[in-house]
């Protein structure tokens, strides 16, 4: 192999990554700073609030939520249709905040579901500091959020999007009363996108392959073939780690940010089809999107 191809075939440096790797500079700042550097590095929690985009659908409702150890959290939702059971909840990744989920979410609205955007501990301008704990007691305070206005027996779905994945997969296996799971851009364990050196200083593990070893639920794994922020195979390998209901779904063009527009219409159908239980009536994806493999 040549220099040149050495170059072009190397994997570039990631946000997470680099994220991490300033961990390993400040590390003998930890003794003094405990756990609130490397993870404000790692969830980078203080994006600015950003204008709500309009669209056909009436703006979002505000919420706030509040969480078992006593935290008012903001959050937005869109009702549904007269008696449907089913609510949707997003929770957004890193560097996000609550408007810049419902800018993303607000595409899965209209199809009758109620659709819900959750955020965490110190995201924007909610109080707190963010941990896998606490991030964990966040998510468990917006379901509770939407039992409370669908009824007990409502129909949960969680779609989560980069740490947001994460969030959902463990959410689910704590609760173990949500109906399925869409993952988006998942890593296997947040370390994963760090540099080795950086790895003793994550302070949050996030390790999503053996939340899925609790669940038996539906779970859509959703990938950028172009992603560069998280590792080639992820899905794969977290599909292969997964015994339920699952599909890997892949788009040969999207980055890590996968396109709304396009993809929501087919989240709302997937949610359809998952109603059994099972993924044996999952629709095909839309253009520029592959089904690599299923487990129905």
């Amino acid at each position: 192999m040549s220099a040149h191809d050495k170059r072009r075939s190397a994997t570039p440096p990631t946000s997470l990554a680099r994220a991490l790797r300033a961990v390993c500079v400040i590390g003998s700042a930890l003794a003094i700073s405990g756990c609130s550097v490397p993870r404000q590095l790692l969830y980078s929690p203080g994006h600015a609030p950003v204008a709500i985009v309009g669209s056909v659908h009436p703006r979002p409702e505000s919420i706030s939520v509040r969480t078992s150890d006593g935290l008012d959290l903001a959050g937005y939702y869109w009702p549904g249709a007269s008696g449907d059971r089913d609510t949707v909840i997003f929770f957004h990744g890193r560097n996000w905040n609550a408007e810049m989920g419902a800018n993303f979410a607000r595409h899965l609205v209209g199809a009758g579901n109620a659709v819900m955007v959750a955020s965490y501990r110190g995201f924007g301008e909610n109080p707190g500091s963010p941990s896998e704990t606490g991030i964990l007691r966040d998510a468990a305070a917006f379901i509770a959020e939407a039992r409370t206005r669908n009824g007990p027996n409502a129909h949960i779905w969680l779609i989560g999007h980069s740490i947001g994945a994460a969030v959902v997969l463990h959410a689910a296996a704590q609760d173990r009363h949500v109906s399925g799971v869409i993952a988006m851009s998942a890593f296997e364990r947040v370390a994963q996108a760090a540099p080795r050196l950086a790895r003793a200083f994550i302070p949050d593990r996030w390790n999503n392959l053996e939340a899925l070893k609790t669940l038996a639920i539906p779970v859509i794994f959703v990938q950028g073939g172009l992603d560069r922020f998280i590792p080639t195979g992820s899905g794969d390998d977290l599909f292969s780690t997964y015994r339920g209901p699952s599909s890997l779904v892949m788009g040969e063009t999207s980055r890590h940010n996968p396109d709304m527009t396009i993809l929501g219409p087919w989240i709302n159908q997937a949610i359809d089809a998952m109603q059994t239980g099972t993924l044996a009536a999952l629709p095909s994806p839309p253009h520029g999107w592959i089904e690599k493999v299923r487990r129905p």
